[in-house]
């Protein structure tokens, strides 16, 4: 099979039509995550009914073989893996959905559906770090769904490792690729040219950004015996876990105004970005007051 996409020169006309699919697609993108939202509430709902029988299955360790992890020491499960890489096999079609064979359409798409998910990632982050060590107090998402925080982290960790991530590196590669496969009259190249512009610089900012988010891991927690040793032990686990909290933040921040200076249509889902990190925080910190007044 040959590769179906090409470098199209498009009218102005079929430009105007591109970014009507552009936009759509985002729309798309987050009406599925409201859509999403209101599953998992019905469903947390009808699953209450059956709430005794999972709690005396869990305390006799019967995990169902969804619910243990992919390989030994892994924090995430099997179930979240899939549900994770369901929702990126579903942003993917997304993407390809309507760009017929061009090549710059479908790049364009594949980090403007990354970037609409942006917010839903930022809703569903432990906010409480900020006020507390209280990785159990719900964010936005988990007060929205009735899903416990302590469910809804790992799922918060690999959705930026398996669907935001790999859809924004997509968009980068692609668009490199064009770069360095098309000529230009005074730098040979066209990538020789563009990495010399601030647009551009700012998107590759934002992929070497997001690469260390990656790599920035959380402190696992203290084990039994570590946490037996008394309150310093305990106390140093939490400092570092706040320490890297505020990490985490700074280097999100940071990426979130890289995308936002790298394409005027980023400005959008940035902004909204910034009102959902507001709202998580403020939700985060009314339950931490709230829980020291109880």
């Amino acid at each position: 099979m040959s590769w179906p996409y090409q470098f199209v020169t498009p009218s102005e006309e079929e430009k105007v039509r591109r970014r009507e699919l552009l936009d759509l697609r985002g729309s798309y993108a987050q009406y599925s995550i409201i859509l999403m939202a209101i599953v998992l509430r019905v469903y947390q709902v009808r699953a209450h009914f059956a709430q005794g029988e999972i709690k005396d299955q869990r305390r006799r360790g019967q995990l169902t073989w969804w619910d243990r992890p992919l390989f030994a020491g892994w924090l995430e499960t099997r179930r979240q893996y899939a549900l994770c890489g369901l929702w990126l096999l579903w942003l993917i079609g997304l993407s390809f959905w309507n760009t017929g064979n061009d090549y710059l359409h479908l790049t364009k798409a594949l980090g403007h559906v990354a970037l609409s998910q942006v917010s839903l990632q930022i809703l569903m982050s432990p906010a409480a770090y900020i006020f507390s060590s209280r990785p159990a107090s719900p964010s936005m998402f988990s007060v929205m769904t009735s899903i416990p925080q302590t469910v809804l982290t790992p799922y918060h960790r690999l959705f930026g490792r398996l669907v935001i991530s790999p859809l924004l590196i997509g968009h980068a590669v692609l668009y490199l690729l064009f770069f360095a496969q098309s000529s230009h009259p005074e730098f040979g190249r066209l990538l020789n040219k563009r990495v010399r512009d601030f647009d551009v610089q700012c998107g590759l900012m934002a992929v070497s950004i997001l690469v260390s988010v990656m790599f920035f891991q959380r402190p696992r927690a203290a084990s039994s015996q570590t946490a037996t040793r008394g309150r310093l032990a305990v106390r140093s686990i939490r400092e570092r876990r706040q320490s890297f909290y505020w990490g985490h933040i700074a280097l999100v921040g940071l990426l979130c105004l890289a995308a936002y200076y790298h394409v005027a249509h980023a400005h959008f889902y940035m902004l909204q970005a910034l009102g959902a990190f507001a709202v998580n925080g403020v939700v985060s910190w009314g339950t931490v007051r709230w829980a020291r007044r109880s």
